[in-house]
This record gives structure tokens, C-alpha cells and sequence, in this order.
């Protein structure tokens, strides 16, 4: 159904609108205002912030307001979990390889807390915090990762993330869960509303997955000085590596570019530099150092890296397998 899905944060995955709702009353109190309730809150907040508080408090500086709700944020006793489904569905991701990223207007320091606390943080690709307006910041995130508007959605509680769907052309899913009742998200015109990711996921399960093409490269040659002591470091020993890849975007769609590919010459020749760049004591090591820069450098969606050791005469090889997610 989709290669890609970008995710909001709050009220999306993380349920921290109790937090929300305090530290803007916090604000609201420092310019004489009346506190919001949960009703009233999700009757007039919206995004972009900025623009909320620019109607709420006209002659407040940013600055001032964002000051005050970052403190009240802090020194706040109210715990911040996981919405319901959220973890099950992220899972379900990557089982079908699906590219995770967040985008959201909370604050990178806060995200970043929030998402270690919870153990979420490994799931996305790529974070994009601090994001005041999604609507314009979208089409360069698509543009960044190399995202097709056919094969990505952005899922999201709010008007906001449904415009800013529609910005880069991408199908917008709204979920129930957060900020946004059903009759706004609805004034979004989303292409779907649901009430939960539990019921996303039912409706993707019958959905094929798309098939993941890749780029398979065999018995790479590779030089390098590894070994548990010092006498076997010090020889150059030859080792053998397969490569397989995952593309960032479908073969049909590459039009020839190969700047929408992996450029598998540059990959094989970093490679071997890796190789040779230090003394590696297990071929475990360098097998996943491997991986990695397929991932990091070459922005390759997944890589699985398998390393062949000659060394014990009894066997005609050792191999060290792994895998990593982008």
C-alpha cells in the first residue's frame, strides 16, 4: 500500500495532551487569560502554533510564549506515554519494510526525551522536530529523502498534518486519537479517517505489500587485517563479502537517474576502504560496520552484509551475517 509513511507526533503515537493542555494554560495565565479545558482546548487549538497564539495573545513575543511553555513542560508531573497501537503498528512496518519518519512541530530536545523514554526512537529513519509550519517545511522532506507522493502517506490528528499532506501531494490519513475530533479532520478532506493505527493496520494487512527491489552484489573482494591476536592482524588477510540492498525508489521510477539509485561502483570502492581503514578484531564487527555505511552513506533503506573468512583449513569458509534498517 505505501513504501513510506510520515508520522506526527503528538496525539498521533504519543499521548501527552493532558501535558499539552497544562503548559498552554501556564501561558495563558502569564497574560491574564482563562484556562482551557479539554473540551474547549480541542475546540480552538491549532496548527501552527504560532499562529495560534498570535490570535490568543497578539502582543505576546514567540519567544516570551515559548519560554514559559518549554518551562511548564519541563517541571511538569504528568507522564507522557504511547497511544494505544502506536508500537504494534510502527512493528508492523518494518515488517513489510515500510520507511518510517517523524514530522512535528514539537521541540527536538522534548522529542528526543520523550521518544528515548519510551524506546521508540529506532523505528524512523529520520526525525524532523521543531517544524512550526509543516505545510511548507513537507515538500523539502520528500525532496531530502527521495519519497514518491504515490507510495507515501502522512499520518496525523490534526487539520494541519492533513494540509500539509495535500502540500506534497501525498495521501493523508487522519487517527482520532489526538487533538482534532473526527468534524474537523473531516473539514481536511483527508483520504481517509480512522480511529485508531490498530485499524490502520487491519485495513494494510489485506493490502499486498509492495515488492522490495534490490541490488545484489557477490563475493565482493575485500582486504583487510582482522583477528582475535596480534600474529593474525598482522598478514592481510582476504575476505569476501555479499551485499544486498534495498532502493530508495523503485527501478520503474528511476527514469535513468542515477542519483535515484545507488551508485554500486562508489559503494564497492568505500567498501573496501572501509576494510582496510583499521585493525578489526572480529569479522562480526566489520560486517555490521559495513551495513551501516550502506545505510548512513549511500542511503540505502535496509542492507544485509555477509562476510566469508578463509582462515581454518577443515572449512572452505566462515560466514558472519547481518542486517541493518535505515
Amino acid at each position: 500500500m505505501f513504501r513510506n509513511i510520515i508520522f506526527d507526533w503528538s496525539g498521533t503515537l504519543c499521548d501527552d495532551m493532558a501535558l499539552t493542555i497544562e503548559a498552554t494554560n501556564f501561558v495563558l495565565s502569564q497574560y491574564n487569560l482563562e484556562p482551557l479545558n479539554r473540551d474547549s482546548f480541542r475546540s480552538e487549538f491549532q496548527l501552527p502554533y504560532p499562529d495560534y497564539y498570535a490570535w490568543k495573545t497578539p502582543h505576546a513575543k514567540l519567544e516570551d510564549l515559548e519560554n514559559f511553555y518549554r518551562y511548564a513542560f519541563d517541571h511538569s508531573k504528568l507522564k507522557v506515554t504511547p497511544i494505544p497501537h502506536a508500537r504494534d503498528f510502527l512493528d508492523f512496518c518494518r515488517s513489510r519494510g515500510i520507511r518510517c519518519f517523524i514530522l512535528t512541530s514539537m521541540d527536538p530536545k522534548a522529542f528526543e526525551q520523550q521518544s528515548y523514554e519510551m524506546d521508540m526512537h529506532h523505528y524512523f529513519e529520520h526525525i524532523h522536530s521543531g517544524i512550526h509550519n509543516k505545510e511548507h517545511y513537507i515538500p523539502s522532506l520528500m525532496k531530502q529523502h527521495g519519497l514518491l507522493p504515490h507510495e507515501t502517506a502522512f499520518i496525523g490528528d490534526m487539520q494541519h498534518d492533513i494540509n500539509a499532506a495535500h502540500c506534497a501531494g501525498i495521501t493523508g490519513i487522519g487517527v482520532q486519537t489526538g487533538y482534532n475530533n473526527v468534524q474537523q479532520l473531516s473539514q481536511a478532506q483527508p483520504e481517509m479517517i480512522v480511529p485508531h493505527l490498530g485499524a490502520l493496520r487491519k485495513l494494510m494487512e489485506h493490502t499486498p505489500s509492495v515488492p522490495q527491489e534490490t541490488i545484489t552484489l557477490r563475493q565482493l573482494e575485500l582486504s583487510c587485517h582482522i583477528g582475535i591476536t596480534e600474529e593474525e592482524r598482522s598478514t592481510e588477510q582476504r575476505l569476501t563479502a555479499d551485499i544486498t540492498l534495498t532502493v530508495p525508489a523503485p527501478f520503474a521510477d528511476m527514469q535513468e537517474d542515477i542519483a535515484r539509485t545507488i551508485d554500486y561502483a562508489q559503494l564497492t570502492y568505500r567498501l573496501r576502504e572501509l576494510a582496510q581503514s583499521k585493525n578489526y578484531n572480529l569479522v562480526e564487527t566489520l560486517a555490521h560496520e559495513l551495513a551501516t555505511c550502506c545505510v548512513k552513506e549511500f542511503h540505502a533503506p535496509s542492507a544485509t552484509v555477509e562476510v566469508f573468512k578463509y582462515i581454518l583449513p577443515e572449512i572452505a569458509s566462515c560466514s558472519f551475517k547481518t542486517s541493518v534498517q535505515g
